[in-house]
């Protein structure tokens, strides 16, 4: 009988860490980058994104940390969070007001850039 508590017990620690473990992890997407833009004469695909901490014109670029092959931001609630989507071949960008968004990342293969919450 003890051995069967004892199995019990750790059946729900380990069904309990694993659910924790999940709600970590799942985070609602706020923005994101579209991975291609076109201006009605081309279609240009998404090279890189920038995040920014208030309106580009303030020129506050945030530096990523680099993590398994990804660019993250953490974003302290008191930042003002704008992502630039960039995209090859064009001088043309889009900015997305990241409001509310907690952390940010970007993957390079393939490229994809977005926000959460």
């Amino acid at each position: 009988m003890l051995s069967n508590n004892k199995k019990i017990a750790t059946l729900f620690t380990s069904l309990l860490l694993s659910l924790l473990s999940i709600n970590c992890h799942a985070r609602t997407p706020v923005v994101s980058c579209p991975a291609t833009f076109t201006d009605k004469h081309a279609v240009y695909r998404l090279f890189n994104a920038k995040l920014f901490n208030g309106p580009l014109s303030e020129r506050m670029n945030l530096v990523p940390e680099i993590k398994k092959e990804k660019a993250i931001w953490d974003i302290d609630p008191r930042m003002d969070p704008y992502l630039v989507c960039e995209y090859a071949g064009t001088r043309h960008y889009i900015v997305f007001y990241a409001k509310g968004a907690t952390y940010c990342e970007k993957n390079d293969a393939p490229v994809q850039a977005k926000c959460m919450s």
